[in-house]
């Protein structure tokens, strides 16, 4: 049974929970300078000597002292030490002021201050007030201990004032002879829940912007003004970090609560994508040198990112695609590089924010900064309106995953994007751009294995098979290897596959060579794709001698529990196609160097007629290795076309004899065919119907799919009827073995005579699955025969060729 765990069922009914119960949060940025009187200098000091307070003393017998020391500190290494030696007629004829606090006229504040005596039940008055001597609150009830204790707080600015002071009063007749110390004032804000966890918007125009920045006013919106860096990066000499100061933007940005935010950007990449999508930004708040790399992150691979449905969630990377305009979480996703999130101290609310630009095709609308417990919808963030700590959106699904009744797997490939969740509905890791050449080692002996471990770590630590994709290809992979000689380019091919191999050394499917055929991919130079393909030994005597060599590499460097696959796309849609991929296979097949074949599935594939799919699938499975699906995406432009697309193309493929295993090229929004929405659930975690009905079919599909129908194991010997049948020129034979058994399965002509014996030994209890293989044979029935002890049973096929 599926097990879902309802996470979120109204996000109206938060927003309403939280307006009417109006829960409240303590900001922590103070509106008192120097507090703590940090910023005072050690020693006496005169009614003009301490930042932010000021020192009044009335007529008195003998004045006190009033000094900084670093006596005793309730915080920091200072604090204000205050010695009466004689008392006026009032208690404010020795008073210190926290003056100049700039509030909001109605707003509510919580007062705070530590205080304590040499003596006890020394007192001191805590006031706050206008200047017309008019008070908001008081505390005369105070009594001082030996030890640092806090006294509080909390009035509302009742009147028009925005600049109040808070006195202090010391002229108490018990206080003759005492030594008073006093630190830590903080005067905060008292904020609603919806106040806090509104975003803070910095449109990106409004800040101090460098000369290299341009200005626009949207054609089509003139509410839309965005930024964007007139030069790229190689040209301006910024590739990695902003370089000159004209480059970047400096914001002020005011923060009304001290904490931990995300930062969020509103953006539109440009019509050349991942050219169009990068820019820079300073680690933590404060001034930047732009020439120091190390305190700017660079942001980078916005173009297959973010949000731009209202009620979207901008919380993982997103899949919003290029020439839109849409909202990107930055620091709670991995662009490049982990930006780590801003945090907000006590103390203070206003900071310098820094961005640069990097490629010059990427506009920037707006900044938000947002508390890091929200979630956000796009809707939340265009309109400045508080989040939610609920996650919004559907049920989140946990697991089993979906094929775990099934004795094939259903796999995805992984990346940033489609890493959400995905243990609870796959069960097969492979990676999506993480193992390709190009992106582990871009650069020349410097690799990047980041993204491929993480596929990898998921994969052991859930069991999962692990498929490595890919080693050889002729596309993405690095640039630099094109300028080397065929015998360094060899030598740089078997330091890739050792350097695979000592790193990941249970991988269970390896995708030695991807898109063979002519005019697919291979890499020889053509059409931008890489030129080794000579330094593998080209064409040959074979046609293919260059990818029998990556193979016979394949299988002596890697172990050999790891089954070598080819892997190309538009096969089975294609009975030419099909030919001529046999023909490399056999060839492999020849020398014992491939283990299984690969068949992408992509959505151009599965166009094809199911009886068409069908038949070149038979015509792979006669070579008798196994068959794996490895790309698959069902594009779904609305819900009921792909729903109606799955049910017509899963089961063909997934049903077939010769099928191993079925792998989708990602499931989540950010996908490969993103903008023909080939994603099964949405980024706010809603299930796609195509992917509820995935689960109920593969739910319900009995295991294996020759023994459809049954709903119980069965308490005997079973021979059950092959599949295809007729066929040509493979087919599956099925049995059931109720206990460990020793096994004989042989087949015969019409005329008793013996053809092929396919299994002879002990074999454990189960269903077993067996590929017979008629090419030698001559078109007619067949009969296979099961005996185990006295258990025999004898079934008939047709061959048709």
């Amino acid at each position: 049974m599926k097990k879902i765990t309802n996470i979120f069922s109204s996000v109206t009914a938060i927003f309403l929970f939280i307006m009417i119960i109006a829960l409240t949060v303590e900001n922590k940025a103070q509106i008192v300078t120097n507090g703590s009187f940090e910023q005072t200098p050690l020693g006496p000091i005169t009614d003009t000597a301490a930042k932010g307070w000021l020192i009044q003393v009335g007529t008195l017998t003998t004045a006190p002292q009033f000094s900084v020391t670093d006596e005793t500190a309730k915080d920091g290494s200072k604090s204000l030490k205050v010695v009466v030696n004689s008392v006026g007629a009032n208690a404010w004829d020795i008073q210190i002021v926290a003056d100049s606090l700039h509030v909001t006229p109605g707003a509510t504040y919580k007062y705070s201050v530590w205080a304590k005596s040499d003596k006890a039940n020394s007192q001191i008055y805590f006031t706050v007030g206008n200047y017309s001597y008019s008070e908001y609150a008081a505390d005369r009830a105070s009594r001082l201990t030996t030890e640092w204790k806090e006294y509080t707080l909390e009035f509302t600015v009742t009147d028009n004032q925005t600049v109040i002071r808070a006195p202090i009063h010391f002229s108490i007749t018990g206080n003759v002879g005492s030594t008073i110390y006093v630190d830590n004032m903080k005067i905060t804000k008292v904020i609603s829940l919806a106040e806090a966890y509104k975003p803070i918007i910095v449109e990106a125009e409004s800040g101090n912007v460098g000369s290299d920045f341009q200005v626009t006013t949207d054609a089509g919106n003139s509410n839309l003004t965005y930024v964007t860096i007139k030069t790229d990066a190689a040209a301006a000499g910024a590739t990695n970090f902003p370089a000159k100061l004209d480059r970047t933007i400096s914001y002020q940005v005011t923060f009304p609560d001290s904490g931990t935010y995300n930062l969020y950007a509103r953006i539109n990449v440009g019509p050349d994508t991942f050219n169009d999508d990068s820019f820079f930004y300073g680690k933590t708040f404060g001034q930047k040198d732009p020439t120091v790399d190390t305190l700017w992150n660079m942001v980078n691979g916005l173009a297959a990112g973010g949000f731009s449905n209202a009620s979207d969630v901008v919380r993982e990377i997103g899949g919003a695609g290029s020439n839109v305009w849409k909202w990107v979480c930055i620091t709670g996703n991995t662009f490049n590089s982990v930006g780590a999130k801003f945090i907000v101290p006590e103390g203070g609310t206003t900071f310098t924010f820094h961005v640069a630009g990097r490629e010059n095709g990427l506009f920037i609308d707006k900044f938000a900064f947002g508390k890091s417990i929200v979630f956000y919808t796009v809707d939340n963030l265009d309109k400045g309106v508080a989040g939610v700590t609920n996650v919004p959106g559907g049920n989140i699904y946990n697991g089993p995953p979906l094929a775990h009744k099934q004795k094939k797997f259903l796999g995805s490939a992984h990346s940033t994007n489609q890493a959400t969740n995905f243990k609870s509905y796959w069960n097969k890791v492979t990676p999506e751009n993480a193992g390709k050449w190009g992106s582990v080692e871009g650069t020349r002996n410097q690799m990047n294995w980041g993204a491929l471990d993480a596929a990898y770590n998921l994969a052991k630590e859930n069991n999962f098979p692990f498929h490595f994709h890919v080693l050889v290809w002729g596309a993405q992979q690095p640039s630099w290897i094109n300028a080397l000689p065929a015998d360094e380019q060899l030598k740089e091919i078997r330091e890739w596959f050792v350097a695979v191999a000592q790193r990941y050394p249970d991988i269970a499917y390896l995708e030695v060579v991807n898109e063979p055929l002519l005019n697919h991919n291979p890499p020889d130079g053509t059409s931008g794709r890489a030129n080794y393909k000579n330094a593998l030994g080209g064409n040959g005597a074979t046609g293919y001698d260059w990818i029998i060599t990556a193979f016979k590499m394949a299988r002596e460097i890697f172990p050999a529990k790891t089954k070598l696959m080819l892997n190309d796309y538009s096969i089975i849609n294609s009975s030419s196609s099909t030919a001529e991929y046999l023909k490399i296979i056999r060839l492999l097949k020849k020398e014992n160097l491939i283990d299984l074949i690969g068949e992408q599935g992509h959505a151009f594939t599965t166009t094809a007629a199911v009886a068409t799919m069908k038949r070149n699938l038979d015509s792979l499975a006669s070579t008798g290795i196994p068959i794996h699906i490895t790309e698959l995406d069902i594009d779904g432009p609305t819900d009921a076309t792909q729903l109606t697309q799955y049910k017509r193309i899963f089961p063909a493929l997934w049903e077939h004899p010769g099928v191993e295993g079925i792998t989708l090229w990602g499931w989540r929004p950010g996908l490969w065919r993103n903008d023909q929405k080939a994603y099964l659930i949405e980024s706010n975690n809603v299930e796609r119907p195509a992917l509820i009905w995935l689960r109920e079919y593969l739910d319900t599909l009995n295991i294996p799919v020759s023994v459809k129908g049954e709903t119980e194991l069965p308490q005997d010997f079973v021979l059950y009827n092959n599949y295809p049948n007729p066929f040509n020129p493979s087919t599956q034979i099925s049995y059931y073995l109720p206990r460990a058994s020793s096994v004989k399965l042989d087949v015969f002509d019409m005329l008793g005579r013996h053809m092929q014996t396919l299994v002879d030994g002990e074999q454990l209890a189960g269903y077993h699955d067996v590929q017979f293989n008629a090419g030698n044979l001559s078109s007619g029935v067949y009969v296979y025969r099961l005996q185990s002890g006295t258990f025999v049973s004898i079934k008939k096929m047709l061959l048709m060729k």
